[in-house]
């Protein structure tokens, strides 16, 4: 269980307090239109999609509330087609393990036992989480995930194809995410995942203002 800790933390602010895993966010729909990113960018709103937290369900159909969860950043991309930017995250992590999933080993555990390994998981030197505290909620166990603050620097390349925006973070893979850029607003998209199509509407994105 206390494998669920392994988590690489992104974060966002998120308006619905329903999200879930299976619902994803009530985040209203941005055309890709392409553009030119070129400037530097404070970033205002995002609507992340829960699936990007699925370390913490471990195939337990759980759901995942990530409505309190702050984002904030910056981005700059130059007219040399450099950049950088620096992401913030912060906030707390509520995740419902449903009864099923309340076994270790194919033993059973009590939300109290689990309580205990995510606390001490979090605890550890390499854990992103501040603390972590389960109850019982019904025959469920509620737990929260206190995601300490945690900034993020990227810096590498950039270009433009279309309303495809490609970053080559140094010594990272590439990565392309739907973008638009309209007088003082960029709006991307998370990264399209390998063999999927990039057309048609961005669903989560990060929201940013032209300083």
């Amino acid at each position: 269980m206390t494998s669920l800790l392994a988590l690489s933390a992104c974060g966002g602010s998120v308006d619905d307090e329903r999200n879930s895993k299976e619902e994803g966010p009530s985040c209203g729909l941005v055309a890709a239109c392409g553009g030119d990113p070129t400037g530097t960018w404070t970033m205002d709103e995002a609507c992340l999609d829960p699936s990007m937290f699925e370390d913490l369900d471990e195939g337990c159909d759980a759901e995942i509330d990530i409505s309190g969860l702050v984002v904030s950043g910056r981005a700059e991309f130059r007219a040399d087609h450099t950049y950088a930017t620096t992401i913030t995250q912060q906030g707390p992590i509520k995740v419902v393990y449903p009864a099923a999933c309340l076994a270790a080993e194919d033993m059973p555990i009590s939300c109290a036992q689990l309580s205990v390994e995510m606390q001490r998981a979090a605890s550890g030197k390499e854990s992103p989480f501040t603390s972590a505290e389960c109850a019982q909620a019904g025959a469920d166990c509620a737990c929260t995930f206190v995601l300490g603050r945690l900034t993020t620097p990227s810096m590498g390349t950039w270009s433009v194809s279309g309303s495809i925006l490609t970053i080559e973070p140094e010594r990272r893979e590439p990565e392309e995410s739907p973008f638009c850029a309209q007088g003082s607003s960029l709006t991307r998209g998370f990264p399209v995942p390998a063999g999927a199509g990039a057309s048609g509407p961005i669903k989560h994105y990060m929201r940013f203002t032209k300083e």
